[in-house]
């Protein structure tokens, strides 16, 4: 997996909202890093988690704040991410108030539909062609996508402008995009979730519509928080735990604990045997990290597993 995940120009964190998406996609971009490879962690519109995750940077905004050795982070928004853009295309930053800033260019511009999402994908797509002296800033862009509907839509507004968009600058531009996302040798997409009934269901879901709709392909699906197997079936850990099953005091709690840990597994199971029966995507499963707080130490801990998968 590290190979042909770690070493792609651009991943795509996607998944239903809750099930760790920023989690994963800062153990990969920590793996990255550690790889050797300039990294930049891309988020939108979010409440920041990079800077918790990484430990003490403080929040990660929308200026890009170095997290640790060939690792960068930012946290843009459609507001930000316009900006930059009309401060590159008009270089003046009182010529930017003047053409943005004023009520009648404001207004216009809420009225397009998809302008938000198309600024944060298009900035995005910006840093992940970005040089400088002819050389690459970064060697790989991990974008902590937002959740499943947000992605789709985003992810639309290629195919949506080379449909609608008479033939210019803005199509041509559009068809690099469309053609770098839908190629497995530029970018990998990564679909989080976790071993139960919701999640898996629209892990399905996303996974065909992005097939079906954009023609993309998910490279590796990870399976988040998988509960440890603390009790396999027929061993001497589960014979004892039925031994004490109707135990009073200190010792029933104890079964209760381990009752709650062998159910929450076998739930975790039935899923994993779900998704292996309807998505046939490489998968990585990654176990819940039983801390008060993910930090660092859990976050590379996390990323080593990414990369000996």
């Amino acid at each position: 997996m590290s190979s042909e995940l770690l070493d792609r120009r651009v991943v795509l964190v996607v998944g239903k909202g809750g099930v760790g998406r920023s989690t994963v996609a800062a153990a990969i971009a920590a793996a990255c890093a550690r790889r050797g490879r300039r990294t930049l962690l891309f988020e939108a519109s979010a409440n920041d988690r990079f800077g918790e995750l990484f430990g003490g940077t403080g929040p990660v905004g929308t200026d890009i704040t170095r997290l640790r050795d060939n690792l960068y982070a930012v946290n843009t928004n459609p507001a930000a991410a316009l900006e930059e853009y009309g401060l590159m295309v008009l270089k003046f930053r009182r010529v930017y108030k003047m053409v943005f800033e004023n009520r009648v260019t404001r207004y216009f511009l809420r009225a397009i539909p998809g302008l938000d999402e198309y600024a944060v994908l298009g900035k995005a797509w910006f840093h992940w062609n970005e040089e400088d002296r002819g050389r690459r800033t970064w060697d790989t862009l991990v974008f902590d996508m937002p959740a499943s509907g947000h992605s789709m839509s985003m992810l639309k507004i290629p195919k949506v402008i080379l449909e609608t968009v008479p033939e210019g600058p803005l199509t041509r531009d559009a068809s690099t995009l469309r053609k770098q996302l839908q190629d497995p040798a530029h970018t990998a997409i990564v679909l989080a979730t976790l071993a139960e009934e919701m999640p898996v269901a629209e892990a399905r879901e996303l996974a065909a519509a992005l097939h079906r709709q954009l023609n993309l392909r998910v490279s590796r699906l990870v399976v988040n928080q998988v509960f440890p197997d603390r009790f396999p079936h027929g061993t001497p850990g589960e014979q004892i735990l039925e031994r004490l099953e109707g135990a009073s005091g200190d010792l029933a709690a104890l079964a209760g604990h381990g009752w709650t840990a062998l159910r929450r597994r076998r739930l975790n199971e039935r899923y994993l045997a779900e998704l292996a029966r309807h998505l046939a995507i490489p998968r990585l499963e990654l176990p819940l990290l039983f801390a008060p707080r993910l930090g660092p130490g859990e976050v590379d801990e996390l990323s080593r597993l990414i990369e000996q998968a």
